[in-house]
């Protein structure tokens, strides 16, 4: 290490009620200022170590930074300490004090620097301005103009973390979210009800998150298990019992065909096509075809065409409906825990974990199935993951509902076999509405 590396010293005092989370961001911060420039290597000492607190409900955190330089260290001041501070204050605001001070290689106090850098010093919240109106920042936004206090001047890692947390939540609430969401029923719903909301992702944005996770694995990566149609064209020409002879409609009819290529197409429109593949073409393009009449309107089209359409507004349809369908669950739930006084919110909150939780399960179902499909030696314990699972979740719903309403085991099983019930036929009701709307925009040409 070279002799003119100094040791940047911060002191951290938070509450102990919030400690548990401190630490936790404690070690993300850390990171982030090993990205900066001039940062060589970061301890965070051990309350042993380290200076005690004088108040005993408070936690006290020491983190020595070692710098290149004291170059270093006043760029640091200088271009990105507001930035950092801001989202220590943004997060915890009046929980956290901190102090600073510039330390040698030897641990002797720099006292000339403290003097030239007087915040190093001082043991007040860093007092800060939104970037934008330049009003004093209390929290997280600007009270003035609604700013948020995060800026986007930052390593680009950095700014990666923030997009993924906010759209996903990729930050340390998904970690806090994801094990209690699959093996604690009913614990999330608890939690955010008490409003203990900072430390889990929002049950909104985990529902949607788990959504567009199923949606996309089951559309793209897991479709072959999803949805199957069979071929029922006459693919060889002797079983095939329709008239050889085409007329001038058939031919028409044949050089439209959208399921023909345009190398299937140019032997007919020529005239050069042999008898046996015209044959062929025409028992292909009959069978390919459909027409009839639904909801009073007259349809005509090749089954492909059909198929393509019906599957893509399938797709497109099919979460919309789930998701129109969430506030019909959560009106049964407050019919049924009526005398629970419990608001509305609260029973669509513990829907959305719920149907989180629903859709997590079924992406490990799917991806099983997709293990057993593509590897013949996992196709039975695949099969028997499955049927843990699908178990797991009737099971976990139970569970949740006695947790999260605390009424006793027979009561909570009454109302969940009658909701199980309700559930269902509204589901199929909600899903018939839904193929009606799909069929009549999938007929509309």
């Amino acid at each position: 290490m070279a002799d003119d590396a100094v040791i940047y010293e911060v002191t951290l005092d938070v509450d102990a009620g919030g400690a548990a989370e401190f630490d936790v961001w404690l070690k993300q911060h850390v990171q982030a200022m090993l990205r900066l420039p001039g940062f060589r290597t970061a301890d965070i000492l051990s309350p042993q170590a380290g200076p005690a607190a004088a108040d005993a409900g408070v936690t006290r955190r020491v983190v020595q930074y070692t710098l290149a330089s004291q170059a270093d260290l006043d760029h640091y001041l200088r271009e990105h300490a507001p930035r950092m501070r801001a989202e220590a204050v943004a997060r915890f605001g009046d929980r956290l004090r901190t102090s600073r001070r510039v330390l040698d290689l030897h641990g002797t106090e720099l006292a000339d620097t403290s003097i030239k850098n007087p915040a190093i010093a001082t043991a007040e919240p860093v007092s800060l301005r939104c970037l934008n109106c330049g009003a004093p920042l209390t929290g997280k936004f600007c009270a003035n103009c609604g700013q948020q206090s995060h800026t986007y001047a930052a390593p680009l890692w950095s700014v990666i973390e923030d997009f993924f947390g906010n759209h996903f939540g990729f930050d340390t609430k998904f970690f806090h979210s994801i094990l209690p969401l699959l093996f604690r029923p009913g614990f999330l719903s608890r939690e955010y009800s008490a409003g203990h909301r900072v430390r889990y992702i929002n049950p909104l944005r985990l529902y949607i998150f788990s959504s567009i996770m199923l949606f996309f694995i089951a559309w793209t990566v897991a479709s072959p298990q999803i949805a199957r149609f069979s071929d029922t064209n006459c693919l060889g020409y002797r079983n095939c019992n329709v008239n050889s002879k085409l007329s001038s409609s058939d031919q028409q009819n044949l050089r439209t065909n959208p399921t023909l290529s345009d190398k299937q197409k140019q032997p007919i429109a020529s005239g050069t096509q042999n008898k046996k593949e015209a044959d062929v073409a025409a028992i292909e393009a009959q069978n390919d075809s459909m027409s009839g009449e639904m909801f009073g309107k007259k349809f005509t089209m090749s089954k492909t065409e059909f198929k393509t359409r019906l599957i893509h507004d399938f797709e497109t349809y099919l979460p919309k409906m789930m998701f129109v369908f969430l506030p019909l669950v959560a009106l049964l739930l407050k019919l049924f825990y009526i005398r629970s006084k419990r608001y509305y919110m609260e029973h669509l909150i513990f829907t959305l974990h719920n149907h989180a939780f629903v859709y997590t399960a079924m992406i490990f179902i799917l991806l099983a199935g997709m293990l057993g499909a593509h590897f013949t030696w996992l196709a039975v314990p695949a099969r028997y993951f499955k049927d843990l699972v699908g178990w797991y979740i009737v099971v976990y719903i139970f569970l949740a509902m006695l947790f999260y309403y605390r009424q006793s085991f027979i009561k909570t099983l009454v109302k969940f076999l009658l909701l199980g019930f309700i559930y269902w036929l509204t589901l199929i009701m909600t899903f018939v509405l839904g193929i009606v709307l799909i069929f009549t925009e999938v007929l509309a040409v």
